[in-house]
C-alpha cells in the first residue's frame, strides 16, 4: 500500500444518484462535480454519473467544464458552469456548448464580447435571499431584457433560470421559492422562455417538493455526505462513497505508552484538529489520534497488539466499525465535504464497483 489511499465506491455513488432521482422525479438531476468531484476524482465520477443515466453535470467553473467536455463524454451531456473570473475563456466555453450561469448585465456583455459564431447558452440567476451572486429584484428586469435582446440577435440562447436558497428555515425558504416564481413570471412577461428552472440543491430537494422545479443540483448527497448537524447518511438512505486508509509503518514502545505511526499528516489534508478528538480503526478497535505532523500521525495503542503493515481506516462507510466522514465532521465541528476536498491529490485514488 502507498502511504495513503482514497477508495471510491462508484456503485455507492450511482446508488445515491438513483435514490435522489427517484425522490425528485419528475424533476431531473444535475450531478455536481465541483472541486474534483468533491475530492473523489472528476472524470471517473463524471463517467459513473453518466452510466447512471445522468445527462446534466455541474462543473462550477469554466476550466472544469472544459475538462469535462474534452473528455468526450457525449454530445447529449449538458455541462453547467456558474462561477466566472475575468480571465475565463468564454469563447471556448461557448464553442464547447457549456451552459453559463450569469448574474448581471456586465457578465453577459463580457460573454457576448468574444463574438463567438455560436450562441451562448445562458442560465439567468436571480438572487432570492442568499446573496450568493444573482441579480437583485431591481436589476432582474434589465438582465432579462438584455438576454432576450441577445437571443433575438442570435448571439445567445436562454436555456435556464436559477437561484440558490439559504436553507436557513422553512419560512425563509418559502419566501425564496415565492421570489423565484415571481421572477420567472416577470421574465416570461418580458419575452424569456426557460427550458429548465432550478432552485434546489441536495438538502432542499429532500425536504421540499415545491423546491424541485425541473432540475435539482445534487452535490454532497451524491457522495453520501450529509449536511451535518448530527444527521447521518444512513438516516437519509445514502451510502458514503469515500474511504480513507493507510497502514502502520512503525510501533514505538515507551515507558508509559505504546504508539503506532501512520504515514498521513496535515500535508495530505488531515486537519490538525483530529489530535485527541478523532479515532481510527486499527486492529479491530477505534484508537485515538494523539499527535500529527506534516506527513504522519500517531495512534495510542494502549494494550492492543498491532503489527507494522496493519491497515488503518480513518473513515469509510462504517461497515467495519470505522468512523464515517460525517462522524469526523461532527467531531471536528465542520462539514464532511470540507474534509473530503482537502485530501491531497498525491493520495492514490482507487475505484471500486
Amino acid at each position: 500500500m502507498p502511504h495513503g489511499e482514497v477508495v471510491v465506491d462508484l456503485a455507492a455513488f450511482q446508488t445515491n444518484l438513483r435514490l435522489m432521482q427517484k425522490i425528485v422525479a419528475p424533476a431531473t438531476i444535475m450531478a455536481v462535480l465541483k472541486s474534483d468531484a468533491y475530492g473523489h476524482g472528476l472524470l471517473r465520477l463524471a463517467r459513473a454519473a453518466i452510466d447512471a443515466h445522468i445527462t446534466f453535470l455541474g462543473a462550477l467553473d469554466i476550466p472544469t467544464a472544459l475538462a469535462l467536455r474534452r473528455a468526450r463524454l457525449g454530445d447529449e451531456i449538458d455541462i453547467f458552469a456558474w462561477l466566472h473570473t475575468p480571465g475565463d475563456d468564454y469563447r471556448t466555453a461557448i464553442d464547447s456548448r457549456i451552459d453559463l450561469g450569469i448574474s448581471n448585465v456586465a457578465e453577459l456583455n463580457a460573454i457576448l464580447a468574444v463574438n463567438s459564431t455560436s450562441p451562448a447558452r445562458l442560465h439567468l440567476k436571480i438572487d432570492t435571499g442568499l446573496h450568493r451572486n444573482g441579480a437583485s429584484e431591481e436589476d432582474w428586469p434589465q438582465l432579462v431584457r438584455a438576454a432576450v435582446h441577445a437571443q433575438d440577435g442570435g448571439r445567445a440562447r436562454i436555456v435556464g433560470v436559477w437561484t440558490h436558497i439559504a436553507e436557513a428555515s422553512e419560512q425563509e425558504d418559502t419566501h425564496a421559492i415565492a421570489r423565484f416564481e415571481a421572477a420567472i413570471a416577470l421574465a416570461e412577461g418580458l419575452g424569456a422562455h426557460f427550458t429548465v428552472r432550478h432552485l434546489a440543491a441536495s438538502a432542499a430537494s429532500f425536504a421540499r417538493a415545491d423546491s424541485r422545479f425541473d432540475l435539482v443540483r445534487v452535490g454532497a448527497f451524491a457522495y453520501g455526505i450529509s449536511p451535518g448537524g448530527g444527521v447521518t447518511p444512513h438516516q437519509l438512505g445514502l451510502h458514503p462513497v469515500m474511504t480513507l486508509r493507510s497502514a502502520v509503518t512503525e510501533v514505538a514502545v515507551g515507558s508509559m505508552t505504546r504508539t503506532a505511526l501512520v504515514p498521513l499528516g496535515t500535508g495530505d489534508g488531515i486537519p490538525r484538529e483530529v489530535v485527541n478528538t478523532v479515532r481510527v480503526a486499527l486492529g479491530g478497535e477505534l484508537l485515538l489520534i494523539t499527535d500529527i505532523g506534516l506527513d504522519w500521525f500517531t495512534v495510542d495503542l494502549g494494550d492492543h497488539d498491532v503489527a507494522v503493515g496493519e491497515t488503518v481506516v480513518l473513515f469509510g462507510d462504517g461497515s467495519s466499525g470505522e468512523l464515517t466522514l460525517q462522524a469526523w465532521a461532527d467531531a471536528l465541528g465542520t462539514i464532511g465535504e470540507e474534509i473530503a476536498v482537502r485530501l491531497s491529490p498525491r493520495l492514490q485514488r482507487i475505484y471500486t464497483f
